[in-house]
């Protein structure tokens, strides 16, 4: 979001007081609360703060998969292995981490009266969307959270509201997307949202929240939110304006797609963050380079062969007594998204070249020795300190794909025109075999979901976390689904066969697994915050 002028300095200012007698008291040739909001581009500036939040450069995004089954962190996740304690404060409740949605509702409060023109209506459907961007992530991390639609102050009664129930949150959620759906435009040369992305997201929150009440038994239509989730979906695809990027070359178009210096214009990219020197920059190629994490044993054995086959019945699988062996005659994107010793892994300025011998056990670089290739330039420039400008998906049509061939399978009805326009889409960038509705064998290392899922559904959450590895969404889905119990299988903390022991590697010496426990579903509210509000009630098992 190169052209958008980031007015952080000037919302910090306009939220340090709410008290508006105390504002109209500055002169008028300076800015106040008082002479600001006066027209729809007021509005605009102040609505573009909000564009950072929707990926924040200083987090590495793989990171967040080491909650999953997908990767293994040098140190032991204390969250998933049952060491967080309940926080006394903080903890994602803090007054900093509701601050977002303080700040929208602000806005909103001092739209009415304000004459309408194109720049109003484009800043209220982002308030809206940046409202419910902001309340996704507390439903995902609490569940049921206070509903809010006026900025607080301190005499508000709204400090001391109970939780609001999941479907008062969610239909608001939806409300605000289908406004902003109605506000914003197609297309939008300033990359700022647009419908699609209102789309994307409310597609996101429907099949998020339906599967959610679906697996874990809540009360609620499951039904009537897959088909939103569907709906919203297809409108995206129906579209025209989106389709599955490629150059023609399944050998390295995947890997490609993850390390470009220019997304705007991309065909795959709903919404994307682009980066510029020395304007914005990001340190997650350096931070890839040393990630302290790297995928488990559990995620690689999920590639299927290149006939289409899973590893347990494929003629094709070469074993893994030999790490380069584990590669041959895999799908594709397993070579483009795990380093292996063939591919350059530092590229300097004068030229030279280096190679990673793998195996490789270090906990500070890649402690599974399945290392994360997937988004990792070999650039050196790259590597500086906070200087990449490689760009990176906010909303991803590869991601929207498999997130519909899902919803349709949930619903009943992912016929083959379907999976073809979605799945058999994204195998067709590296020439895998297209998948069936009637898929053709039982793989006997299918995952114990916990209850019966068909084969279809079991293909299609294989496809979902291949195509979006280290994109930071299998925690969600694992949530959504509640499969936690997966994380208790050995082979999620497991690395490479170590040639010394001709063993998998033990990440953690002396724990053979973890146990789940269901309370980890949803994070505890802090102590300092159930006791400043009696009403708000404690999630289970904490």
């Amino acid at each position: 979001m190169k052209k958008i002028l980031f007015t952080g300095l000037l919302s910090a200012f306009l939220l340090t007081g709410c008290n508006d007698d105390f504002l109209e008291r500055f002169p008028e040739d300076k800015i106040s609360d008082g002479n600001f909001w006066k027209t729809g581009a007021d509005f605009k500036m102040y609505a573009a703060q909000f564009y950072p939040n929707l990926f924040d450069a200083r987090l590495a995004w793989y990171s967040l998969d080491n909650f999953s089954d997908n990767q293994v962190p040098s140190s032991r996740n204390p969250y998933t292995w049952g060491e967080y304690p309940i926080p006394s404060s903080g903890g994602g409740w803090d007054k900093a981490d509701w601050l977002p949605i303080r700040k929208v509702n602000y806005a909103l409060g001092r739209i009415a009266g304000v004459p309408e023109d194109a720049n109003l209506k484009l800043a209220h459907g982002e308030l809206r969307f940046f409202r419910a961007f902001f309340y996704f992530d507390k439903l995902k991390k609490f569940g049921e959270v206070p509903w809010i639609e006026k900025s607080l102050d301190t005499e508000s009664e709204a400090l001391t509201a109970p939780r609001d129930s999941r479907e008062t949150v969610v239909n608001n959620m939806l409300a605000d997307l289908d406004f902003a759906i109605q506000n914003l435009p197609e297309t939008s040369g300033e990359d700022r949202v647009t419908q699609f992305a209102a789309l994307t997201l409310k597609g996101d929150i429907a099949l998020y929240e339906g599967t959610f009440r679906k697996y874990h038994k809540v009360e609620g239509n499951h039904q009537d939110l897959l088909k939103k989730a569907a709906d919203a979906y297809e409108k995206v695809i129906n579209s025209g304006r989106f389709q599955v990027w490629s150059t023609g070359n399944p050998e390295k178009d995947y890997f490609d797609l993850f390390v470009q210096y220019e997304l705007k214009g991309n065909p795959e990219g709903i919404l994307v963050q682009r980066y510029i020197t020395d304007k914005r920059m990001h340190n997650n190629v350096r931070q890839l380079g040393e990630p302290y994490t790297g995928y488990s044993k559990d995620f690689v054995e999920s590639y299927l062969c290149t006939d289409g086959w899973p590893i347990a019945l494929s003629p094709l699988y070469k074993g893994d007594a030999n790490f380069a062996d584990e590669f041959v005659n895999r799908d594709p994107r397993m070579q483009q998204s795990i380093y292996q010793t063939k591919r350059p892994y530092r590229i300097f300025d004068d030229g030279s070249i280096t190679y990673k011998p793998m195996p490789e056990f270090q906990n500070n670089y890649c402690p599974t020795g399945y290392f994360i290739l997937k988004g990792y330039s070999p650039y050196e420039r790259d590597r500086l300190p906070s200087t990449s400008t490689t760009d990176d998906f906010i909303f991803r049509y590869g991601k929207l794909l498999v997130s519909y061939a899902e919803v349709k399978a949930e619903l009943g009805e992912c016929t083959q025109a379907v999976l073809d326009k979605t799945v058999n889409a994204l195998r067709d960038r590296v020439r895998m075999p297209h998948l069936k509705t009637e898929v053709g064998f039982i793989d006997p290392n299918w995952p114990n979901w916990g209850m019966a899922i068909s084969p279809l559904l079991n293909e299609i959450r294989r496809e979902r976390r291949l195509e979006t590895c280290a994109e930071g969404i299998r925690w969600d889905d694992l949530v959504r689904w509640k499969a936690g119990k997966l994380l208790e299988n050995p082979k999620v903390i497991q690395g490479a066969k170590d040639p010394a022991t001709k063993a998998n590697r033990v990440i953690y010496p002396g724990v053979d697994a973890r146990k789940w426990t269901d309370k980890l579903y949803l994070y505890p509210i802090p102590l300092q915050e159930t006791a400043l509000n009696p009403n708000l009630t404690q999630n289970p098992g904490w």
